[in-house]
């Protein structure tokens, strides 16, 4: 059934060109894990240049001074929906990698307030995942090869092995790209990363889902995404041929699949 799944995803898109209307939504864009929000900024350009809006939320915790020990998956959620409460179009709301146990806590918290989920390579999860428990059904990831992942002293923060980090996360990037990205990681706090988060059929449940599925991830595999996808189907499946960072190595076509979503 996998097999299958993943035969059919790989495929990649095309999507025609869609214009913003007068009542669009503003995209709020969520990275994950080891990034700030500045690796949004090409997909921000791509969506502003078609008529949309498009915020990305800066996590505490990510280049700031914030307490690592003050940092939990609920400190990540509540930033989030302070940025939708904010609005007054409808919300698409999009989580990359990691993002995705997040946007997902804060659809448990305000269904109502949102239109529409896009899980973009992220994990996908059911009721009392967490990152590690979904990450650990990954048997292709490159994450989980022997000294790839590494744990600071006291278990506060985790990082990835500098000379791995950049192609393992746009393996598909240019010379240029690739060197943005090597520059580009942080620690991550490791704590939220081990937190469950609580789903609820009437409140997750009843939010619209759509998953960008990345052909070529050896972060969070295809193997992983489409497993995912069959425990937690979602209203339709786009793919890119990209690695896990198209945000990077394909800003324009994945911002033409988020406008796509939105339709």
């Amino acid at each position: 059934m996998i097999r299958k799944l993943l035969l059919v995803l790989v495929l990649v898109c095309s999507v025609g060109v869609v214009s913003a209307q007068d009542d669009a939504p503003v995209f709020v864009l969520v990275h994950g894990a080891f990034q700030d929000a500045s690796g949004w900024d090409g997909v921000i350009a791509a969506l502003e240049a078609d008529g949309y809006s498009a915020i990305a939320v800066e996590q505490v915790g990510h280049g700031d001074d914030t307490p690592i020990s003050e940092i939990t998956l609920d400190t990540y959620r509540d930033a989030v929906i302070e940025v939708i409460e904010a609005q007054s179009s409808p919300v698409i709301l999009v989580g990359h990698s990691f993002g995705g146990l997040v946007i997902s806590a804060v659809a448990e918290a305000i269904p109502a307030q949102i239109d529409t989920l896009v899980y973009l390579a992220a994990y996908l999860p059911q009721d009392q995942d967490s990152l590690v428990t979904l990450s650990s059904q990954d048997h292709y990831s490159v994450l989980g090869q022997e000294g790839n992942f590494i744990l600071a002293d006291g278990f506060s923060t985790a990082s990835v092995l500098e000379s791995a980090f950049a192609s393992a996360f746009c393996p598909d990037c240019d010379e240029a790209q690739l060197a943005v990205v090597a520059a580009s990681q942080l620690p991550e706090p490791l704590a939220p990363l081990n937190i469950p988060v609580t789903l609820t059929d009437a409140n997750f449940g009843a939010v619209r889902k759509v998953y960008i599925l990345t052909a070529e991830d050896v972060v969070v595999s295809p193997q992983l995404q489409a497993l995912m996808l069959s425990n937690t189907p979602v209203d339709h499946v786009y793919a890119l041929n990209t690695g896990h960072a198209p945000y990077i190595s394909a800003p324009d076509a994945l911002a033409a699949l988020l406008v796509e979503s939105a339709a």
